[in-house]
């Protein structure tokens, strides 16, 4: 199986309802399901010692690659 590229995951997460202008504390509860699954799709872990939810992780990933590359 083929991992979704962070791009395409971003595209997705948009799709199911991530407002990347927001905070990932903002996002609703089934937005952070789908970004967990999204996440698991992409091949994403998040950090050993993180604290949070993989969902919420997974948002803050993505929005800093949408930063860097300019994603829109």
């Amino acid at each position: 199986m083929t991992k979704l590229s962070k791009f395409e995951a971003y595209k997705l997460a948009k799709k199911s309802g991530a407002k990347f202008s927001k905070d990932s504390d903002q996002q609703p509860i089934s937005v952070k399901s789908d970004l967990a699954a999204i996440a698991k799709l992409s091949g994403y872990r998040k950090p050993k010692t993180a604290s949070g939810s993989t969902g919420r992780y997974f948002f803050d990933h993505l929005k800093a690659k949408k930063k860097k590359h300019g994603w829109k």
